[in-house]
């Protein structure tokens, strides 16, 4: 039966069962610096969608940095020139894909959980929804008090995620994050897969042995998709194409993507570069990633045991000492098209050879990676979106499992300045065919095999702080296109990057410190061997002092006074950096920062301390301006607590007993171009005023010629509210003279005009 026709009869199979099962839902990871949205069908990220459609606000996608402010990933958009942009997202989507075949059964079984772009319907027919919960181990609770229950032995923030598969395999999905600062920029996942033979819920089939299981985890990494969009117009492949790289670390297991410069603010530059807005002049620094941190050994096939897997006679050197098979079953970058045709023929089809050729090149590679499979660093299409990393095969009989765990990275960059010039090389590194490598020449044609590894696979890894030349495709002069940036030679980190932690390969390295709970090394020269580590994460991580829970009052003036209590001086726990020392009250105007430090609060400092609480008054507020507050805790050793308090404050005064004549301000209003903030509304600097409002009134805004343009509910003790001149279809409005009519639940009314100038 052809691959086809074995897809057709699958999902004809499960199709008349998919209104009987659990609907597709999701849950989101937020805790850190990191954020994700996480599926009860296995998705990660989102629907894969390689299109140049936008993500929905409040679905991260790979985000970093997220906009951990709302609590929640984020109803907030960022708006520059009156575009709105939703977000630093880094992925098209991911998931994992799984073909087994059944003791006897007559056709081999596939399920397919996210990462594909050609499916639009998971639950009920690959994927089985079963439950999926969010556990909260927060050392600090919402009011201010200590956790009790806080168990420094576990991530702050999980969720576990449970899900059957037509292929007979039960997930079990364990996915972790904390706001560590040195350890925010990783989430861990750790994967089950249990042989249950539940392959149509609620009537599970009777198990069977599983074999010849082939697991596939997919991402498609696109780093920077307000970079993107801001400098090219879309975050499509089309725009993708000449400025990705698609990158390996053998040293860490590591697939990732690097834009070629960061992608300079074409506008803005110098003002975000020298201010920090937005996290500086550098739109797409971003290096996303993930990799694999520990693989199942024990039921991989054996030689000889019957299984289909097709090792040719040049590739003797894929069995291991043991008898199984070498892993990874293969490492792939892909164009932005992953359809379940492709992944069948080229990536679980155990009767057709493996799509690339093993390592044979002892020096270059070393022992330990000949025979292992071959990156495809010859890749011909420059669109490397995306990447796979298959594992297996497997066999599994009933009630047996397997785990797997791996992890999604991000950093700031791939490499330090002293790396680059140190040589540090990863495979991958021209868009598109690397058969030009930094040499500038072709192989001759007598030139084949191992000798072509050694010299065009690898490429020196670009850094930020100083630029330079390499060869690219088709290009036969040496030097010839700028890799990298001197940005962070002239500007500072932005303020998101928080820690010493900066690139991809430090958050790759203390994301293996975490899982393993082994002392912290660089793997640019210590290879990292995923199957040597522990079946389970340990997470004994070093632990600062937390953030307090703030609150913040208005007070008659419109100021803000910001208010915590001293409960953190006093928390303990295993493996604590230090005591508290001090805390620093910042502010902003957005998320992401940059932080303003208004104060240096000494613990039970007078000036501030008084009553059981420390209490702040910003007295640099008008009514009416919006700003971020977070408090950070200081140990005395300079360890710093992660941003988890970060809260939007809007300068307000209570609102009147019952309407009265409603203004406008500022009026004219003079719509200004460029960048300022966020809000859930828009831009901050872009929003008008009604002032004089009762509690609950409705207003209605109308064009000149009467047209209703839009409808603001006011439900808040306040006297104001923020309107951002958008139309009910979200469209910012043009200039001219706007009316307005205000109605109260009394019958009172208030009317008026504005103007808006463009």
């Amino acid at each position: 039966m052809s691959t086809l026709k074995k897809l057709i009869c699958l999902c004809c199979l499960f199709a008349s069962v998919a209104a009987a099962q659990q609907s597709r839902s999701y849950l989101i990871h937020n805790r850190g610096m990191l954020h994700q949205t996480v599926y009860n069908t296995g998705e990660l990220g989102r629907a894969y969608d390689n299109s140049a459609l936008k993500l929905v606000p409040g679905e991260p996608s790979f985000e970093w940095p997220g906009n951990f402010a709302s609590g929640a990933s984020s109803n907030f958009v960022t708006i520059v020139d009156g575009q709105q942009y939703t977000g630093h997202n880094n992925s098209y989507g991911g998931g994992v894909h799984i073909a087994a075949d059944r003791v006897g059964g007559l056709t081999r079984l596939y399920s397919f959980c996210g990462g594909l772009n050609d499916i639009g319907l998971l639950a009920g027919v690959y994927a089985f929804p079963q439950s999926q919960a969010r556990i909260e181990n927060f050392p600090v609770l919402a009011d201010g008090s200590l956790n009790p229950a806080y168990n420094p032995n576990e991530a702050e923030e999980k969720i576990v995620t449970k899900w059957a598969t037509s292929a007979g395999l039960t997930i079990t999905r364990t996915s972790r994050a904390w706001s560590f600062p040195d350890y925010d920029d990783f989430i861990i996942y750790e994967y089950e897969f249990e042989n249950t033979g539940d392959m149509n819920p609620p009537a599970p089939a009777a198990p069977a042995r599983l074999t010849d299981i082939l697991i596939n985890f997919s991402h498609g990494l696109a780093g920077g998709e307000f970079g993107y969009e801001r400098v090219y117009n879309s975050w499509s492949n089309t725009a993708i194409i000449p400025n990705l790289n698609a990158r390996f670390d053998k040293q860490r297991w590591l697939q990732y993507a690097l834009h070629r410069t960061g992608n300079p603010e074409p506008k803005y530059f110098g003002e975000w570069a020298t201010t920090g807005k937005n996290g500086g002049g550098l739109l797409s620094p971003q290096a996303p990633g993930y990799m694999v941190l520990y693989y199942d050994t024990t039921h991989i096939v054996r030689r000889g045991d019957g299984t289909k897997v097709i090792i040719t006679g040049a590739d003797t050197i894929a069995w291991d000492a043991n008898g199984h098979v070498k892993q990874p079953y293969s490492v792939i970058i892909e164009t932005q098209v992953m359809t379940t045709v492709k992944v069948v023929r080229d990536f679980l089809d155990i009767s057709l050879a493996r799509k690339y050729s093993v390592n044979t090149n002892v020096p270059t590679f070393g022992p330990d990676w000949v025979g292992r499979p071959r990156f495809n660093w010859p890749q011909g299409v420059p669109q490397a979106i995306g990447r796979d990393y298959c594992l297996g095969p497997y066999n599994l009989n009933p009630g047996e499992k397997i785990h797997i765990t791996v992890a999604e990275v991000c950093g700031y960059g791939a490499a330090r300045q002293a790396e680059t010039e140190a040589g540090v090389k990863d495979i991958g590194g021209s868009n598109g065919n690397q058969t030009l490598a930094e040499s500038a020449i072709e192989p001759p044609v007598s030139v084949t095999g191992a000798a072509v590894d050694s010299l065009y696979a690898f490429y020196t890894v670009p850094n930020y702080w100083a630029p330079r030349k390499q060869n690219e495709l088709n290009k036969n002069s040496v030097n010839t296109t700028l890799y990298g940036s001197d940005y962070l030679s002239k500007y500072l980190l932005p303020d998101y990057v928080n820690s010493g932690v900066v690139t991809i390969r430090e958050v790759a390295d203390r994301a293996i410190q975490a899982y393993t709970n082994t002392p912290l090394v660089s793997h640019n020269s210590v290879q990292y061997w995923p199957e040597k580590s522990s079946e389970h994460g340990i997470y004994a991580l070093p632990i600062p002092v937390p953030a307090p829970a703030i609150t913040i009052e208005n007070t008659s003036a419109g100021e803000n006074r910001i208010v915590w209590g001293p409960q953190v001086e006093s928390f303990t726990t295993p493996r604590l950096q230090g005591t508290l020392d001090h805390y620093e009250l910042c502010r902003a105007t957005q998320s992401i920062g940059p932080w303003t430090k208004l104060a240096t609060v000494s613990k039970r400092d007078p000036v501030y301390f008084s009553d059981g609480k420390y209490r702040f008054l910003d007295k640099n507020t008008h009514i009416g301006d919006q700003f971020y507050y977070s408090v950070v805790s200081v140990d005395d050793k300079g360890n710093r607590s992660g941003r988890t308090n970060v809260k939007l404050h809007q300068s307000v005064i209570g609102s009147e007993l019952t309407l009265k004549e409603v203004f406008v301000a500022p009026n004219p209003f003079i719509v200004k171009s460029g960048f300022s903030g966020i809000s859930t509304g828009g831009d901050i600097n872009s929003a008008l005023r009604f002032y004089n409002l009762p509690r609950v009134c409705t207003i209605r805004i109308y064009s000149f010629s009467g047209q209703l343009i839009q409808t603001v509910e006011h439900n808040a003790d306040q006297n104001s509210e923020s309107y951002f001149q958008l139309t009910r279809n979200f469209q910012l409005i043009a200039s001219g003279i706007y009316f307005y009519s205000v109605s109260a639940p009394d019958g009172s009314h208030s009317r008026g005009k504005f103007i808006i100038i463009n």
